[in-house]
C-alpha cells in the first residue's frame, strides 16, 4: 500500500550543495569536540538507582541535585544514543554528524547564538538551585562515560550544565513556530544557493508531535468522588523526543514519576503524591514576520521610523562532513534588525520575531513544577511564563482540576492586523513584552466537572455551559481555533455520561472511532452520494457506506476509510488544502485491491506495532483518542512511529488516597534489544492494559528487579 498510506510523513532534503567562492576549506580528522567547561567530579554526588520489575528507574538522592545525577545516569543507561544525538544539535554540530542535511540546523542554531545567550544570562537569569540541579546531571552523564570508557558516543563528552540548557532553549523554539516561518519565508529564495536553511534535521525532529490528549474529571463528575486524571501526550515511538519513564525523589521535596525526554533532567508529564498534569501542544500566534525597506542605495540599511538603520551583520562558521575524514567549512554572514533575524528571498527583505528569543529560563520552570506540592505552586510556576506554548490538564489531592491555555504570547498593539507581513518601518510595532497571565484561558474546578485537552479551540474543552467566552479574550492573543476528531470524540462521550468510572474514562482514552462532526468524516462524505461506472469504486463505496468509522481490529472498513482521511489529516498539519478526495479514494481503492487482493482487509492485517521481533496488531489511528500514526512498510502493512507512547493514569479516591498506572509502547531499554525491557510492555500496550507504577515505596520494594548506589568503582 505505498501510496495508501496512513501517514507518510514527508522526508524534507536539502538539494545538492554547490560550493561556492566565499566558502573556506578545511580537512580535518577531529569528530566532534565537546564543551570544555563544567566538568564535575563523581564523588560529588551520590545517588540510588531502583529498577522495579518493568525496568524503570527509581531514583534517589538526598538532595535535588544528586537526584539529577542518577537520573542522567540511568537514561545513558538506556539510552545512550539518543542523549549523544541530541548534544550533537544542541552544540550546532549536526553538520559534521549528518553532512548537508545537518547543516541547516546548526545555521539556525548559530544564527539565533544560543551560544552567547546562555553564556551571558545562565547565572544572572537561573537559580542557585536549578543550576545545581542541572550541573547535577551533566555530572551523571559524564560519570556514566568514566565508567562504560569503552562507549561508541565517546566524542560528545563532557556534556556541560550549558549544553542541557540548550536543549530547553531549542525546544521553545520548534515549538514557538518560529522554524516552521522561517522556512516559509526560504521558500523560493534565490540566494545561499537554492538552498533553505531552515528545514532538515530540526525540524523532522519534531514533526511527528502529532497531539496530545489529557482528560481530568473532578469528584462532582467521578463515579465515586475520587478525582481523575489521564496523561497521554503524544511522541515519536523511537528518537531523541520519544518518552521515558522515572521516577526522581530527594530529601529536598522532589518526588516526580512521569516521562522525560533524553538529555532531560525534569519530569515533563507526571505527577507525585499531591499533583499531577499533562501537556498537550497549542498554536496560539507566538511569531511575527516584519517587511523590511531596504535604502536603495546602501543594501545594508533599513528603514525604522522614518530613519536608515545599519544592520547588525556577524559571520558563522558552519562546518560539514562531506565523506570519509573530509570536512568543509564554510561562512555565512548573518543579518539582525532591531526586529530580529533577518530573512532575504525573492518577495523582499524580512525580519522574524518570536517569543522567548531572549530566555533560558525553561529550566527554571519545568524544575519549579516538579517541586510544586498545590495548585498554588504549580500556578505560580507557569507564572515564569518561560514555556512558549503548551495546553496544561491538571488535577490534585485537594480535589482540583484545571485547565490552561499557556503561552507566552506578545503584547501587541491593539488595531493592527498581526495575521500576515508587519510593517517594519514602524518602531511602535516591535513588541517586548508578553501578555499577563491573567489574559490566558484559565478553567479552575468547572461546573461540569470535567475538563479535556485533544489540541483544540481553547474555548471547548468542557460543557458548553463551563467553557469560558471567546469574546472575552483579546483576538491579539491569536488563539487557535482548530477542532481535532478527537476533540469531537471526547466532547461527546464526556458529555453523554451523568457519572464517570475509572473504566469509562479508560474506554474513553483508549476509544479508536472518528465522530460525524469531525473534518476527516466531512472529507470522505461526499463519495457517499457519487455515481460510479467502475465496479471497483461501487464496491468501495459499499465498503465506506457499512464503515462505522471505527478502528477495532477485526474493523473491515477502516482500511479504506483511514487510506483516505490521512491525507486530509496531513494537509490539516502541514497548513495546507487537502486534495480533492475523488483521486485519493481510486488510489486507494487500487492499492488495496492490488496489496491485499480485496478492499476490506481486517485493520488487524494492517495496522502494527513492530520493535525487534515483534509484531503485533494495534488498534486506532491518526486522530482518533487511541492515536496510533503508522508508516508504510515494504510489505504495505503499517508501522506505528508516532502518536499513543506512555500513557498514566492517575486518582486520589475520596479519602485523597493515590493510585497509579501507566504503560509505555515498548519498555524502559530504548536501545538494549537483548534486554529483557526492550519490548516487555508491548503486549500492555496493544491489548490497552496499564502497570502499577510502584510509586510508593511499599510497591517498590517488593517488585524490584535491580538497585545500585552511584558512584561506583571505576573500571
Amino acid at each position: 500500500m505505498a501510496n495508501a498510506t496512513i501517514i507518510e510523513f514527508p522526508v524534507i532534503m536539502l538539494k545538492k550543495f554547490r560550493l561556492l567562492v566565499f566558502f573556506s576549506i578545511a580537512i580535518s580528522n577531529n569528530v566532534l569536540l565537546a564543551e570544555e567547561n563544567n566538568i564535575y567530579e563523581s564523588s560529588g554526588y551520590q545517588a540510588k538507582i531502583t529498577r522495579d520489575k518493568w525496568g524503570v528507574p527509581h531514583i534517589f538522592g538526598k538532595r535535588d541535585e544528586d537526584a539529577a545525577f542518577g537520573l542522567a545516569y540511568a537514561h545513558a543507561d538506556d539510552d545512550i544514543k539518543n542523549i549523544a544525538e541530541n548534544m550533537v544539535l544542541y552544540r550546532a554540530q549536526s553538520g559534521l554528524d549528518r553532512g548537508f542535511e545537518g547543516v541547516a540546523a546548526d545555521y539556525l542554531i548559530k544564527a539565533l547564538d544560543f551560544d552567547s545567550l546562555i553564556n551571558k544570562n545562565y547565572e544572572s537569569d537561573l537559580s542557585i538551585e536549578v543550576r545545581k540541579v542541572i550541573e547535577g546531571y551533566a555530572a551523571g552523564l559524564n560519570y556514566w562515560n568514566e565508567v562504560n570508557d569503552k562507549n561508541k558516543y565517546k566524542s560528545i563528552f563532557p556534556v556541560s550544565s550549558k549544553d542541557i540548557v540548550t536543549g530547553f532553549v531549542i525546544q521553545n523554539l520548534l515549538f514557538s513556530g518560529v522554524v516552521s516561518e522561517i522556512q516559509r519565508l526560504q521558500e523560493g529564495r534565490t540566494k545561499f544557493n537554492q538552498e533553505n536553511p531552515s528545514q532538515s534535521y530540526l525540524l523532522r525532529q519534531y514533526q511527528n508531535i502529532l497531539g496530545s490528549n489529557a482528560i481530568a474529571i473532578g469528584p462532582n463528575k467521578t463515579d465515586d468522588g475520587s478525582t481523575r486524571l489521564i496523561i497521554n501526550s503524544h511522541q515519536p515511538l523511537e528518537g531523541p523526543v520519544a518518552w521515558y519513564e522515572a521516577h526522581i525523589r530527594s530529601d529536598e521535596g522532589w518526588n516526580m514519576m512521569g516521562g522525560t525526554f533524553p538529555g532531560a533532567p525534569f519530569i515533563f508529564v507526571g505527577f507525585n503524591e499531591n499533583i499531577g498534569w499533562g501537556l498537550t501542544v497549542n498554536k496560539p500566534d507566538l511569531t511575527d514576520v516584519y517587511q523590511l525597506e531596504i535604502n536603495p542605495q546602501n543594501k545594508d540599511q533599513y528603514l525604522l521610523d522614518g530613519q536608515w538603520t545599519n544592520f547588525t551583520k556577524k559571520k558563522i562558521a558552519l562546518p560539514i562532513k562531506l565523506f570519509g575524514p573530509i570536512r568543509w567549512t564554510f561562512k555565512r554572514e548573518v543579518k539582525e534588525s532591531l526586529h530580529g533575524l533577518v530573512i532575504e528571498n525573492d518577495q523582499g527583505v524580512f525580519a522574524v520575531r518570536f517569543t522567548g528569543m531572549n530566555e533560558i529560563r525553561q529550566v527554571e520552570q519545568w524544575y519549579r513544577m516538579n517541586k510544586s506540592s498545590n495548585m498554588d505552586q504549580w500556578l505560580s510556576a507557569m507564572n515564569i511564563r518561560a514555556i512558549a506554548s503548551f495546553n496544561a490538564i491538571f488535577a490534585d489531592k485537594d480535589k482540583n482540576i484545571l485547565f490552561l491555555h499557556n503561552g507566552a504570547i506578545p503584547k501587541r498593539k491593539k488595531n493592527v492586523d498581526w495575521s500576515g507581513k508587519i510593517d517594519g518601518t514602524d518602531s511602535q510595532l516591535i513588541w517586548s513584552e508578553i501578555e499577563p497571565f491573567d489574559s490566558l484561558p484559565l478553567i479552575i474546578n468547572p461546573e461540569a466537572g470535567w475538563l479535556a485537552s485533544t489540541n483544540q479551540d481553547p474555548f471547548k474543552v468542557t460543557s458548553v455551559a463551563s467553557n469560558l467566552k471567546r469574546d472575552d479574550y483579546s483576538y491579539t492573543l491569536g488563539l487557535q481555533t482548530r477542532m481535532t476528531n478527537r476533540a469531537y470524540r471526547v466532547l461527546e462521550m464526556l458529555e453523554d455520561k451523568e457519572k464517570i468510572s475509572k473504566d469509562d474514562l479508560l474506554k474513553i482514552k483508549f476509544d479508536n472511532q472518528y465522530s460525524k462532526q469531525s473534518r476527516s468524516y466531512k472529507y470522505i462524505q461526499p463519495i457517499f452520494k457519487m455515481q460510479f461506472e467502475s465496479k471497483i469504486l461501487k464496491d468501495a463505496q459499499k465498503v465506506l457506506l457499512n464503515w462505522d468509522l471505527h478502528t477495532d481490529l477485526n474493523n473491515r472498513g477502516a482500511a479504506l476509510g483511514v487510506c483516505i482521511l490521512s491525507h486530509e489529516w496531513l494537509a490539516e498539519q502541514e497548513s495546507r488544502k487537502p486534495p480533492e478526495v475523488m483521486p485519493i479514494f481510486q488510489e486507494c481503492a487500487d492499492e488495496l485491491r492490488k496489496n491485499f487482493n480485496r478492499l476490506d482487509p481486517k485493520w488487524s492485517e494492517i495496522n502494527f506495532l513492530i520493535r525487534g521481533t515483534n509484531k503485533i496488531p494495534v488498534q486506532g489511528g491518526p486522530d482518533t483518542m487511541r492515536a496510533i500514526y503508522g508508516e508504510t512498510q515494504k510489505d504495505s502493512t503499517l508501522k506505528a512511529v508516532a502518536g499513543d507512547g506512555l500513557i498514566a493514569y492517575v486518582e486520589w479516591d475520596i479519602n485523597g488516597e493515590l493510585i497509579t498506572e501507566s504503560v509505555h509502547q515498548y519498555g524502559s531499554a530504548t536501545q538494549d534489544e537483548d534486554s529483557m525491557h526492550y519490548s516487555d510492555q508491548i503486549n500492555l500496550f496493544s491489548e490497552e492494559r496499564l502497570k502499577m507504577t510502584f510509586f510508593e515505596l511499599d510497591q517498590l520494594k517488593i517488585n524490584i528487579s535491580s538497585q545500585s548506589e552511584i558512584p561506583l568503582n571505576v573500571r
